[in-house]
């Protein structure tokens, strides 16, 4: 069985939502990084200018900006990536079970490797193998 899947990005609305609570975390996270930074450069040298004081925060925290506003990207699109694993298996779900519903037996699917809900996949595959006129373990 082919274990890759072309799309990674198949359900805007959980994924979409997951990179989105990401993005606020980093955010809420990064601003309160730099008001600290700030704070403390005020704290440090009360008399110098608004100016002075930014130009320090640049200096000293420059580097953490930068590296932080090119990390963003990576971090929404390793989520991505990762939520794949749990939202491509619903997909799969769903279409078995509209087939079911429409009165056909879908055929036994796997999972690939690193996916999760595997459980319920094997569930769902002992359900329409009892549907097709297969005995389970138990019956035998």
């Amino acid at each position: 069985m082919n274990q890759r899947r072309g799309a990674r990005y198949v359900d805007p609305s959980v994924q979409g939502g997951i990179v989105l609570r990401m993005m606020f975390y980093w955010t809420a996270f990064f601003v309160v990084g730099l008001v600290i930074a700030f704070a403390v450069q005020v704290l440090s040298n009360p008399l110098e200018t608004m100016s002075q004081h930014l130009s320090h925060v640049w200096q000293n925290q420059g580097p953490f900006i930068l590296a932080a506003l090119c990390l963003l990207p990576i971090y929404a699109y390793d989520l991505i990536r990762f939520s794949h694993r749990f939202v491509g298996p619903i997909i799969r779900f769903r279409r078995v079970v509209n087939e079911a519903a429409d009165g056909e037996v879908p055929p036994p699917f796997n999972l690939r490797d690193k996916d999760y809900w595997k459980d319920f996949a094997s569930d769902l595959n002992r359900l329409f193998d009892r549907m097709r006129g297969g005995r389970t373990p138990q019956e035998s």
